[in-house]
């Protein structure tokens, strides 16, 4: 009912030629040594960086050059890391992103880390919030309130309590032990 054609591709002398190799060894940050001895470069648009063993689709360019376009397979379960070759920087650009896993979530960085909700809430939920700082730890709110069952401060030299005013209630008891107490 169809006729069907059937076209050969023929490949012309300077176009990209496409094959399959698997990575043997790393030889810089995107530089690979493949397992038949050529070396290729991980392509920009390949965000996953191969490790030795993966099977990877390879694109050979008219000026011999050699790029890693996909990691098709990896035989081993290895941590997977997303990589831009070239790039300073990675920016993920969405009205919104979610991030999740099952066991556990870092964030590093050498320098600085920033969170920011401009225009909304942002909450923190966990069954224990550890925070330390080496420097300085500086909290900044029109508003600030907390609820805890016990709360336990611990100063080695100098705790300052400052307000217009300034309430202490205890249901049953209130104590101050000093060697010397100043009032007013």
């Amino acid at each position: 009912m169809f006729a069907t054609s059937r076209r050969s591709l023929t490949r012309q002398r300077n176009s990209p030629q496409l094959s399959e190799a698997v990575i043997h060894e790393a030889l810089s940050d995107d530089h690979w040594r493949l397992d038949d001895g050529r070396s290729a470069r991980q392509a920009t648009s390949c965000l996953i960086t191969p490790q030795p063993g993966d099977r990877v689709l390879l694109v050979c360019m008219a000026d011999e050059s050699h790029y890693v376009l996909h990691v098709l397979a990896r035989t081993e379960r290895h941590n997977a890391t997303l990589t831009v070759p070239g790039a300073d920087s990675l920016s993920i650009r969405q009205s919104r992103v979610d991030v999740a896993a099952t066991q556990t979530i870092a964030l590093r960085a050498a320098h600085e880390v920033e969170i920011t909700a401009a225009q909304g809430a942002l909450s923190l939920r966990a069954r224990d919030v550890f925070t330390s700082a080496v420097e300085s730890l500086v909290h900044t709110a029109r508003n600030c309130v907390g609820q805890v069952d016990r709360f336990l401060l611990d100063a080695r030299q100098l705790l300052r309590l400052h307000g217009e005013h300034a309430i202490v209630t205890a249901r049953q008891d209130a104590k101050i032990d000093a060697e010397r107490v100043s009032l007013g």
